[in-house]
């Protein structure tokens, strides 16, 4: 578990390290905002079909393998804007190949990571190992956009591609030193007793899975917004962006793994109204004029949210699925986040243009309203984690 997830953190070094650089430079290049936005969104939205695509595999192939596919659309993506020639603010091309392959990078490599966990965790410790897998994956969102930053200030774009280069590398020798420990899946009666999922294309896909995924979907859409708008317009306010990342990360991994916890012992209802405040008073803050301690403050509370409800959400779908299905599940979770991200950074860049970011964080407001109206439809979300497995196991 432990050299997965640190695996995990460096290979995502190679989408994660440019979530606050490639903003940066590109605005520092001249280009606008909604272009930026939609350079940015074209990760999210190749993500779409391509987790689709990773969720039909994962169940054929297993974790390991797609976890390689990934790391190798990172490299792909990462040296393209290592190519001559390739600057912000000449032509964009490049700039949207590299994030179609990011795309397709993180499509692959966070369903494999956690549909593994089951396969390294009891079923009684599966919040638990979701969560901790879940640390590894924000660990880099926490350390690579300041770190990003200051190579971007002190080189260029091409001293950011060549560090996360590496990074993506070390992960993935990491990974493939030696073979993975995996448990028999014995004590998952109760993920087993669903029986078979409908498949299409050789995708499955269950009802039980709607709900969460349309949560996941309304609720992120925020941080579309957030990755596509807010690097340049705490930099023309002379904000310091980078500690906003460092603040939403840090507070994500303080409360990853007591989530983790919470999710094997508390009714999911609790910590996502929980996680829904939290969120919704930091996007009411980022409405206000940005500085540096008003965004350090906003990312902490970012944070603590989604440490709060995704973890639950992962737990539910890890129970709602089988071994046979569980990477189409994950691999659709991974689906609604770039959905969510699109529609944050793509589908958000008229909004941008015509009333400024202000005006499409403040919409965001309106898909929280309709996650939280979701997780009081489903009644299993109310139920403790005892009850669920015992419903579950005797279906």
């Amino acid at each position: 578990m432990l050299r997965l997830a640190l695996s995990l953190f460096l290979v995502q070094a190679g989408f994660h390290g440019f979530t606050a650089a490639l903003p940066v430079a590109l605005a520092r290049g001249g280009v606008s905002d909604p272009l930026i936005g939609l350079i940015v969104g074209t990760a999210a939205l190749v993500q779409i079909p391509a987790a689709l695509v990773a969720g039909a595999l994962l169940d054929r192939f297993g974790g390991v393998r797609l976890f390689a596919v990934g790391g190798v659309a990172y490299i792909v993506g990462t040296g393209i804007l290592l190519l001559p020639g390739v600057q912000p603010g000449d032509a964009t091309l490049p700039f949207f190949a590299a994030r179609i392959f990011q795309g397709i990078g993180i499509a692959a490599t966070l369903p494999s990571a956690l549909a593994l966990v089951p396969r390294l965790m009891p079923p009684h410790r599966r919040g638990f190992g979701l969560a901790f897998m879940g640390s590894a994956h924000n660990l880099t969102l926490v350390a690579l956009p300041p770190v990003s930053l200051i190579i971007l200030t002190a080189t260029s774009l091409d001293g950011v591609a060549l560090a996360m280069l590496g990074l993506t590398v070390v992960g993935l020798v990491l990974l493939f030193a030696a073979p993975l420990r995996l448990r028999p899946l014995d004590g998952d009666a109760a993920g087993e007793a669903l029986g078979a999922a409908r498949r299409r294309l050789g995708f499955a896909f269950r009802r039980s899975w709607t709900i969460p995924l349309a949560i996941v979907l309304l609720y992120v859409a925020h941080w579309g917004v957030i990755i596509g708008y807010l690097p340049q317009r705490a930099e023309a306010a002379g904000a310091d962006v980078g500690l906003f990342f460092v603040a939403d990360g840090l507070a994500v991994l303080l409360l990853r793994i007591p989530s983790g916890w919470l999710a094997d012992r508390t009714r999911p209802i609790i910590l996502l109204i929980a996680g829904f405040i939290l969120t919704a008073i930091s996007i009411g803050m980022l409405v206000l004029p940005a500085t540096t301690p008003q965004l350090v403050v906003a990312g902490a509370l970012t944070g603590a949210g989604a440490g709060l409800l995704l973890t639950p959400l992962l737990v539910e779908l890890s129970r709602r699925s089988g071994e046979a299905d569980r990477g189409s599940a994950f691999a659709l979770f991974s689906a609604s986040l770039a959905a969510a991200l699109a529609l944050g950074s793509i589908g958000a860049a008229p909004l941008v243009g015509a009333f400024g970011f202000e005006a499409a964080i403040v919409a965001t407001l309106l898909g929280l309203v309709g996650a939280i109206v979701l997780s009081f439809l489903d009644p299993s979300f109310r139920l403790s984690p005892g009850a669920a497995r015992a419903g579950r196991a005797s279906a």
